[in-house]
């Protein structure tokens, strides 16, 4: 028997009163099973905050709330009952950039023969990059025109690594690299070291939890030649001193996640941190960087 699901939505300005809006909804009787404060990456200001309920909610009583941090009255939607996981499987066709051919399982039958590609299977779950977001393919085209000038990294890190399909792409290219995925997502971890699996690369991807480079194996195999960042503008221009002390002299970063708007603002804070951009890609809205340790 399925079960409904109910999301309510509002918008706010800034952060600190979005996030102080989430931790109140975190005391509504029932609790909503899932709540989230995300800035609206459109230069605006607004933090959106979403909450998701097994019961229809009061509207009054969250349009109470939301009012005493200033935000707009919530707008309420029943969820439908569908499988997206399945749903999204069957929309998803392989994407391909340069030698990297991006496919699920049920496209097996498509995978070219030709030695010179690179297949990597990524099945749609609820982590972050299969390869048709505009971000994760300026990634990964990035790095193929890398590897087509001729890099040839020892260390690769893949950090907010979601599904861990540039990690594989590094692996698969350069198989005696050493090669770590991190991600801040317990979940998003899982997910890596099952398409590691899937791909036959057990032992040849580390699969780590870590908020940055806050690990002790990140420290350990530090400064590294190749680093893929496919995050959010503000955690991008966070790590960008980071970046500057993980990143070996010469080295390269690939980063991305990020608007073209917002491309100028991350380039600043890596060209203070140590960087010179070497190449940029836009992709629709979306831009893919490439920069220098200088």
């Amino acid at each position: 028997m399925s079960q409904t699901t109910w999301s309510a939505l509002t918008t706010l300005p800034g952060e600190g009163p979005a996030r102080a809006l989430a931790a109140a909804l975190e005391q509504l009787d029932p609790p909503p099973y899932g709540i989230g404060a995300f800035e609206i990456e459109d230069n605006s200001g607004l933090w959106e905050v979403g909450l998701y309920l097994s019961d229809a909610p009061d509207p009054q009583v969250l349009n109470a709330l939301v009012a005493q941090f200033g935000g707009k009255p919530f707008v309420i939607s029943e969820v439908p009952d569908v499988d997206w996981v399945a749903h999204v499987r069957r929309e998803l066709a392989p994407v391909e950039a340069g030698r990297f051919f991006v496919y699920g399982s049920h496209d097996a039958d498509r995978v070219p023969s030709d030695p010179g590609r690179v297949p990597l299977q990524i099945e749609a779950t609820v982590a972050f990059g299969t390869g048709h977001h505009g971000t994760t393919l300026g990634c990964l085209r990035a790095f193929d025109r890398l590897v087509d000038q001729g890099i040839h990294p020892a260390k690769v890190v893949d950090i907010g690594a979601g599904t861990a399909v540039l990690a594989l792409a590094a692996a698969r290219v350069f198989p005696d690299a050493v090669v770590i995925a991190s991600d801040i997502d317990e979940v998003a971890v899982d997910v890596a070291e099952a398409n590691v699996a899937i791909n036959g690369l057990e032992g040849r991807i580390e699969c780590l939890e870590a908020a940055g480079f806050a690990h002790p194996r990140l420290h350990e195999v530090s400064p590294y030649d190749l680093i893929f960042a496919n995050i959010l503008k503000g955690p991008l221009i966070e790590l960008a001193p980071d970046m500057g002390q993980h990143c070996a002299k010469d080295g390269l970063v690939i980063l991305s996640g990020l608007l073209a708007v917002q491309a100028e603002a991350v380039v600043a804070a890596y060209n203070a941190a140590g960087f010179t951009l070497i190449a940029r890609e836009d992709i629709g809205e979306w831009s893919a960087l490439v920069l220098k340790r200088n």
